[in-house]
């Protein structure tokens, strides 16, 4: 798990016990990583759950129809009318 903190901001003039109170009231987010991001992805209705979709390269989330000729297409695009969901 990898966390990161939003930028602590303190005037210039401030003294050592308020930079440390900034840095202790930091907010802490957790940073999910590509493959996570793409896993959880809802593709409900999108190009990317549809039979016809495939893709370009595993890192990356483009892909081509196979059923009508279209340039590369993210696979969360809204689904056409050739949508035909995958089977699992």
């Amino acid at each position: 798990m990898k966390l990161i903190a939003d930028p602590v901001y303190v005037p210039d003039n401030a003294n050592w016990q308020t930079i440390e109170d900034a840095k202790a009231k930091a907010k802490w987010h957790e940073v999910k990583s590509r493959a996570e991001l793409m896993k959880n992805t809802n593709l409900d209705g999108k190009c990317g759950s549809c039979r016809h979709f495939c893709m370009i390269s595993n890192e990356r989330a483009l892909g081509k129809c196979q059923r009508k000729t279209c340039d590369t297409r993210q696979r969360t695009t809204k689904a056409c009318k050739f949508y035909e969901r995958k089977e699992k």
